[in-house]
């Protein structure tokens, strides 16, 4: 049984502690630029292109890393500098240095997702598999769902700067239970494979990385799929301050709310996804799921302030329903469809291709804001990721092939 695995629970933990403290860290910075430095659209979309480009430039080289090194020391270390880094945004005196260090911080943060979804495919069996994932999900939802309802009451009754030093303190707790982490990877079963990983030159060990994934049909075609998805998504997504600022603009707390009623939808779909062993049709999970979000992002374009502000909640919780659906069903595509020895290396070919996304979607997106509005261009951008979704669930065999036994999406009850 899962819960009888101590290591993925001292993981589990971890990794939770940490997501917690990224949704203060969220809330913080997004009303730090977008309501007490007033950012123009522009400045809002740097933001994303801060997260996403020392995944351009890294992801690769820590997949490459995740396949090689003891992963719970890589990861105790990039909790160390994220904490530093943390604590070090507030000092910066103005947006331009605010972003740098986000950029800094986010180099470290590229090393943590592939050692942490490389060590738990090593320490949970593949009927797990589907149950690991979804807690992982679970609890990166709840992080959205609770992060930002109180660290938007947090910075309401204090100050954003609070929101970040609990983001700090949350990366100093996440490192503690990963010491007590011991010996796990030096007790796993060897394996040929895993051996000639470990013994590869970097560089042909990143070659053979792109092997394994070019070469496999569902990899490839799911990472153009989120690729094409995750355009779409972000043309609006770093644009939810300057929305809500032009729709509800004596309610900052909005943005908060709504992301926690993201979260809520997303934790409902992932908490019944830990029901099944397996996902077996790709295309309605990872469709559906993205035509969802585009229902949502329509609905708060439509949305008017005589409206009342909180019907932009359940239009927040259907987006929320959607990535509950995508979350789970990207990562267990990849977990489950990728040889266990390159997984991290995989992993950061994944991520550097859809962090370029992040390059070039936001700034399209600032510039659809400045030139159609808020409203309109987010119903515009809700239209075009709904047809996306739309697309992918009409394309599913052709994107993801025949489903493997039956047409069901998910197999049966794990009891």
């Amino acid at each position: 049984m899962l819960k009888e695995n101590k290591t993925f629970r001292k993981l589990f933990i971890a990794y939770g502690l940490s997501t917690l403290g990224d949704w203060f860290d969220f809330i913080a910075v997004s009303i730090l630029l977008g309501y007490v430095w007033q950012a123009d659209p522009m400045t809002m979309a740097m933001l994303p292109i801060a997260y996403a480009a020392p995944g351009i430039v890294l992801s690769q080289f820590a997949g490459v890393m995740a396949d090689r090194v003891h992963k719970v020391r890589m990861m105790i270390l990039m909790d160390l500098i994220q904490a530093s880094l943390t604590l070090l945004l507030l000092a910066m005196p103005n947006p331009a240095w605010f972003l740098v260090v986000i950029a800094l911080r986010s180099c470290a943060s590229v090393f943590n997702d592939p050692a942490q979804q490389t060590l738990t495919r090593q320490i949970v069996t593949p009927e797990q598999l589907l149950k690991a994932t979804s807690l992982n999900g679970a609890v990166f939802q709840m992080g959205k769902l609770i992060g930002p309802l109180l660290g938007g009451m947090v910075a309401a009754f204090f100050a954003p700067a609070v929101c970040l030093i609990v983001n700090a303190g949350s990366y100093l707790l996440s490192t503690a239970f990963l010491l007590t982490i011991r010996r796990v990877e030096d007790n796993l079963p060897r394996t040929q494979s895993r051996d000639k990983a470990k013994a590869l030159p970097i560089r042909q060990a990143w070659q053979e990385g792109w092997s394994v994934f070019l070469q496999n049909r569902i990899l490839l075609y799911s990472t153009l799929f989120s690729i094409a998805a995750m355009m779409a998504i972000q043309l609006a997504d770093a644009q939810f301050p300057v929305v809500f600022r032009d729709k509800v603009p004596d309610n900052p707390e909005m943005v908060g709310y709504s992301v926690s009623a993201i979260g809520l939808g997303a934790l409902f779909t992932v908490t019944w996804l830990q029901r099944f062993k397996e996902i077996r049709s790709y295309g309605w999970v990872l469709g559906g799921g993205v035509f969802l979000i585009g229902i949502g992002f329509c609905a708060i374009g439509i949305y008017q302030p005589s409206h009342g502000m909180y019907w932009i909640l359940p239009a927040s919780l259907i987006a929320g329903i959607g990535t509950g659906l995508t979350t789970v069903g990207s990562n267990y595509l990849v977990q489950k469809e990728t040889p266990p020895e390159a997984l991290g290396r995989v992993r950061g070919i994944i991520g550097s291709l859809t962090s370029a996304t992040f390059i070039i979607a936001p700034l399209l997106g600032g510039l659809l804001m400045t030139l159609l509005g808020p409203s309109a261009a987010f119903l515009w951008v809700g239209l075009l990721i709904t047809c996306v979704g739309s697309g992918a669930i009409i394309l599913q065999r052709l994107i993801w092939g025949k489903p493997r036994a039956t047409a069901a999406v998910v197999s049966e009850q794990a009891g």
